[in-house]
């Protein structure tokens, strides 16, 4: 394990995922914006929250009163499900073209090698597939939040 290249490759794979996490919600949030509106998305987003929320309640205290009046409900809220899911649908096909940079850059470049070290964690190194996938998920996060795509919880 050659410890002197592991630092720039750890770097230049963090770019990397940070640069495609923040413009997947970018372009998500272009989308939401274009296709149900920024504002109606965040009622959307809040109505259903609340709504699983009293399902949960209503399942869990075996309320049938209140389950039958949420079932009425289910349609519209289904609906408004479907509405939201539709620029992720659409940013999906985007999303894995990024694939190509695994083929193109990522791969080719590093290949099986380690491309991070943590002491304790992986003391032999992380390859480039799991370094990625660990950056990915976290900027991924860390720019939904930013860009304030994350549904309401």
């Amino acid at each position: 394990m050659d410890i002197t290249i592991i630092p720039l490759s750890t770097l230049v794979i963090m770019l990397i995922a940070i640069a495609i996490s923040f413009v997947n919600m970018v372009i998500n949030r272009i989308l939401i914006t274009r296709l149900c509106g920024w504002n109606e998305y965040r009622v959307m987003q809040k109505e259903i929250s609340e709504y699983r929320s009293q399902l949960m309640k209503a399942t869990r205290a075996k309320d049938q009163k209140l389950l039958t009046k949420l079932k009425k409900k289910e349609t519209q809220i289904n609906k408004m499900q479907t509405k939201i899911m539709k620029p992720q649908m659409i940013l999906m096909p985007i999303s894995f073209s990024y694939i190509i940079i695994w083929y193109l850059f990522l791969i080719p470049t590093f290949g099986g090698t380690p491309v991070a070290y943590v002491p304790g964690l992986a003391p032999d190194g992380i390859p480039v597939v799991w370094w990625y996938m660990a950056c990915s998920f976290f900027f991924g996060t860390l720019a939904s939040r930013i860009i304030g795509t994350t549904p309401i919880s």
